[in-house]
């Protein structure tokens, strides 16, 4: 299957294109859907890799990535299970610094002491994704009005260098 080229789906979505029959429509939509197949395919078998991007560097979460349980590994308050975690980036600061951020449910059973603000995780589990480990996170617990309790942890994203230009060296006026 061949893509639709940038310029297509800008001109399909902007509405420049009259159609003249409803056939064009169709093909049109047709092929939008089969793109969208593909392109849902190709991140479903990225979320799959356990490749280590860079030194330090998670794998991309597909937007939102789900999974049915995670563990997390504070280093004071040890593991802690997480019912439907769902792992997503989130918008870039104000500064332009990126983060990720995991939430889940606490089971109603698990009574340890809940880690808040700054902590330090020393590894994530979330099947699908290779996650982060030894890093400093935020982390806050919100509680709802049945008694449930939705755990977030959010940490600031290092975005791979990259490589600084190679220069020959330094010449001297002549």
């Amino acid at each position: 299957m061949t893509r639709l080229t940038h310029e297509r789906v800008a001109e399909i979505r902007a509405g420049q294109y009259a159609y003249r029959t409803a056939e064009q429509l169709d093909r049109d939509v047709r092929d939008l859907l089969a793109e969208r197949d593909q392109l849902l395919a190709e991140a479903a078998q990225r979320g799959k890799d356990t490749s280590v991007v860079g030194a330090g560097e998670s794998t991309p979460a597909p937007a939102p990535h789900r999974a049915a349980r995670a563990e997390l590994r504070f280093g004071v308050h040890g593991t802690i299970p997480l019912l439907g975690p769902t792992v997503r980036d989130l918008e870039p600061d104000y500064y332009g610094h990126h983060y990720r951020q995991i939430g889940g449910w606490l089971p109603d059973t698990w009574t340890g002491e809940l880690p808040r603000g700054t902590e330090h995780l020393e590894w994530a589990h979330v099947p699908g994704l290779v996650m982060p480990c030894d890093i400093n996170v935020q982390v806050s617990t919100s509680p709802t009005r049945d008694g449930s309790r939705y755990l977030t942890v959010e940490w600031r994203r290092e975005r791979p260098r990259t490589a600084a230009p190679q220069h020959g060296g330094l010449r001297r006026p002549a």
